[in-house]
């Protein structure tokens, strides 16, 4: 065997040559050797089996007349091993014999080249079977490096089905135990307020006829102690009453659904406060409201919440306060604008919790839920409310409601 150097070690394709004369193989190496490929020479057939068995080879160079196994023989069996059935081979010969070249491509062979051979034929034939090898090796890599990324990704896309089955039945689960535990914490809430409320008027009825019986029969303290009774059982019997209506929110299906004119419900709340509107000299302007797929109940007790809460936390101004609205895509987004005390950014949020209040309580103060509520109603109509302010220059809440009901 004679080969080349191989300096680079990598990316160099193996060319095997097969003549059973040495000088016939120094010829093949002196023309081949400046494509820069490994080349192996052998001598006989049997010697090239040999090299077969063990190597891969981007083309073979056979002498057609070789004794014991000529070329046709050895081309035989290079076509018969699968490993090698693929090697393009161009036959060497020096004989212009039809029955030669019959044969010859019947086994196989790519191209005859007839003896003498011009070299820069041989070479320019032998790079082209040599690139196509190059060629072929770097799509065989491609396609195994495909085959296993396929391969690790079907094994990854059996783990995430395999998570997603297991992520949708724990979530059908909790969703199934939040389900039964908001329907229990309605409950509860309705019947512990709803209980409550008796108690808490007998306690005021019978510290407002002890106020009546005894009045100016007890010192300054007792009647101070009985006005703190009334008072606080009145404030407990609003707040228990507030915390009923938040647990009926979500009580009201979907049949309390119709179209309603937000217009309507406007003029509904503002005659429902009409006695705090004329106490406070406060001044409603609005434009028009649109029509929406809504709770009218709920929409009225809504708009009812905003006002209130702007009349209540103004400042020494006649409370002024605007109702407007606007399309926005595909919901509508309305707005009610005052010039009250304001909110500081920071409790933006905050003032939407249950028993919010960011005032110190006293006899005017609320019970901290009517925001709470507004939130759970505009939530219930699948709308979003926010609230944009700072300290001493109004507040504007918005919200939400989409177009389809």
């Amino acid at each position: 065997m004679y080969s080349t150097p191989n300096p680079a070690g990598e990316g160099r394709m193996k060319i095997l040559l097969v003549d059973d004369t040495p000088e016939n193989l120094v010829s093949l190496e002196a023309a081949l050797v400046g494509l820069g490929e490994d080349l192996v020479m052998a001598q006989s057939g049997k010697e090239a089996l040999r090299y077969l068995l063990n190597d891969e080879f981007a083309a073979i160079l056979l002498d057609v007349r070789m004794p014991e196994m000529d070329g046709f023989e050895t081309a035989e069996m290079i076509r018969s091993r699968p490993r090698s059935r693929q090697i393009p081979i161009l036959f060497l010969t020096g004989y212009r014999n039809e029955e030669h070249l019959f044969r010859g491509y019947d086994l196989g062979a790519v191209d005859f080249l007839f003896k003498p051979i011009v070299p820069e034929v041989l070479r320019s034939k032998v790079a082209v079977f040599v690139e196509l090898s190059r060629t072929n090796a770097k799509l065989r890599q491609q396609t195994d490096a495909l085959r296993k990324q396929a391969e690790e990704l079907q094994r990854a896309e059996q783990e995430v089905r395999r998570l997603n089955t297991n992520l949708e039945a724990r979530v059908l689960e909790r969703t199934e135990e939040l389900m039964r535990s908001n329907e229990e914490l309605q409950q509860f809430a309705y019947v512990a307020s709803h209980d409550l409320r008796e108690p808490l008027r007998t306690v005021s009825i019978y510290a407002q006829l002890l106020a009546k019986r005894y009045q100016g029969r007890l010192d300054g303290d007792g009647n101070q102690f009985i006005d703190f009774i009334v008072h606080n059982a009145e404030r407990m019997e609003k707040l228990v009453h507030d915390l009923l209506d938040f647990s009926r929110i979500d009580v009201r299906g979907m049949d309390f659904f119709s179209r309603t004119s937000c217009d309507t419900a406007m003029d509904d709340a503002i005659g429902n406060i009409q006695p705090l509107v004329a106490e406070s000299g406060a001044v409603i302007t609005r434009d028009p409201l649109p029509c929406v797929m809504g709770d009218a109940v709920q929409l009225t007790r809504l708009f009812q919440n905003l006002l209130v809460n702007s009349i209540k936390y103004r400042n020494s101004d006649v409370p002024r306060i605007h109702v407007s609205s606007k399309e926005n895509g595909d919901e509508y987004l309305m707005w009610v604008k005052d010039n009250g005390i304001g909110i500081d950014p920071q409790y933006a949020e905050k003032i939407f919790g249950i028993f919010r209040v960011l005032q110190p309580r006293d006899r005017s103060s609320g019970s901290g839920m009517g925001l709470a509520i507004c939130r759970k109603i505009v939530s219930r109509h699948a709308g979003r409310i926010w609230v944009e302010s700072a300290l001493g220059q109004g507040a504007t809440f918005y919200w939400t409601i989409p177009k389809k009901g």
